[in-house]
């Protein structure tokens, strides 16, 4: 009875992970001249729940990380929702790791963020965006 049930548990796991889509980008500028450290970005969309989407964006200065930001974009019927944050990571800040797969980094700063709400009515949309500092780009 419990191999049966841990099977299935594992079956109805396997499936939930092939319906979600994770995609990325890796970029990378170089600059000739003054400032010869290359300024890159990775980016990871994982496409969560139908509708529901979690980009986040690791930027690195050379080879050292310098920001985070995360943003999560999705609906409820017809209402559209979406949130982001950005955050500076200060130079030297190392990430202890407290467990598996669970990690703390000391410094982190928020730097902004915003919440968006967009209801749709027909032809007519009612949106409300709060923003707090210099959010992630939308």
């Amino acid at each position: 009875m419990r191999r049966g049930a841990l099977t299935a548990g594992v079956l109805l796991l396997g499936f939930a992970g092939m319906a979600m889509d994770i995609s990325g980008m890796w970029d990378t500028t170089l600059t000739l001249g003054g400032y010869p450290d290359p300024m890159s970005s990775l980016t990871l969309n994982l496409g969560l729940a139908e509708g529901w989407e979690l980009t986040t964006v690791w930027s690195l200065e050379g080879s050292t990380l310098v920001g985070h930001e995360i943003t999560l974009e999705g609906s409820l019927g017809a209402l559209g929702i979406s949130g982001g944050a950005a955050f500076r990571i200060p130079e030297g800040a190392t990430p202890t790791q407290l467990g598996p797969l669970h990690f703390s980094l000391e410094g982190l700063e928020l730097t902004g963020g915003y919440i968006s709400l967009a209801l749709s009515l027909g032809d007519f949309t009612f949106k409300l965006t709060l923003v707090e500092g210099a959010p992630p780009e939308r």
